[in-house]
């Protein structure tokens, strides 16, 4: 999967809540790797997420943590 292909997803909570759209992936491009995900969960609102907090990734983005646990981008 691309980095280009997570953006607009939704992302889905522990408890089965919205949290919000995927706007932008942060990545460490020497180690090919993803260093954070930021989620648009209103109007303004964005919250970062770390790849250690996904659970699933496919239609939807799965997390292992509430949405309130998440600190804001």
């Amino acid at each position: 999967m691309k980095a280009k292909d997570l953006l607009g997803k939704e992302v889905i909570d522990v408890d089965a809540k919205v949290v919000g759209k995927i706007v932008d992936v942060d990545m460490d491009i020497d180690k090919a790797t993803i260093l954070g995900i930021s989620v648009k969960t209103g109007f303004t609102k964005k919250i970062s997420i770390s790849p250690r907090d996904v659970d699933k990734i496919g239609d939807k983005v799965l997390l292992k943590v509430a949405k309130d646990k998440k600190k804001k981008a």
